[in-house]
């Protein structure tokens, strides 16, 4: 009788090894959806960072609190010549309460900043006061 050698021995002893898949990134589906994916987000994100980079900025400069019922807030707004403007003015106590709000209505000019100061009338003392928004006026 003759003697049978095994060609492997390692698959005789073990068995035969299936064949290992390619990763995810060798496969042309996954990959071609990992990249759409990918467009996908960059787009998005591109697409969000404009839309907030338009219409009007502002800068805090300062604050005054000039009494029990007043606070003074001096900013600037950045804008489009020609674009009419109203900011939210805020004014918080101690609790960050707000305790005096304004809308300032800033009118259309050539120049492309303007700084205001702007008293804010409260209702009780207040600790600081900021511009809370700026918008761009319609029509």
């Amino acid at each position: 009788m003759p003697s049978r050698t095994p060609l492997d021995p390692l698959a005789e002893r073990y068995g035969h090894r299936r064949r290992a898949q390619r990763p995810w990134y060798r496969r042309p589906l996954p990959l071609a959806a990992a990249v759409l994916g990918a467009l996908l987000v960059l787009a998005y994100g591109v697409w969000v960072s404009v839309a907030q980079s338009r219409g009007p900025a502002f800068t805090g400069i300062g604050y005054r609190v000039l009494d029990d019922r007043t606070a003074e807030v001096t900013f600037a707004v950045t804008r489009e010549p020609g674009t009419a403007v109203t900011c939210a003015v805020h004014a918080l106590d101690a609790a960050s309460a707000e305790v005096g709000l304004v809308q300032v209505r800033v009118p259309p000019a050539g120049e492309r900043t303007v700084q205001l100061t702007v008293p804010v009338r409260t209702t009780t003392r207040a600790t600081t006061a900021l511009v809370e928004s700026c918008s761009a006026v319609e029509g």
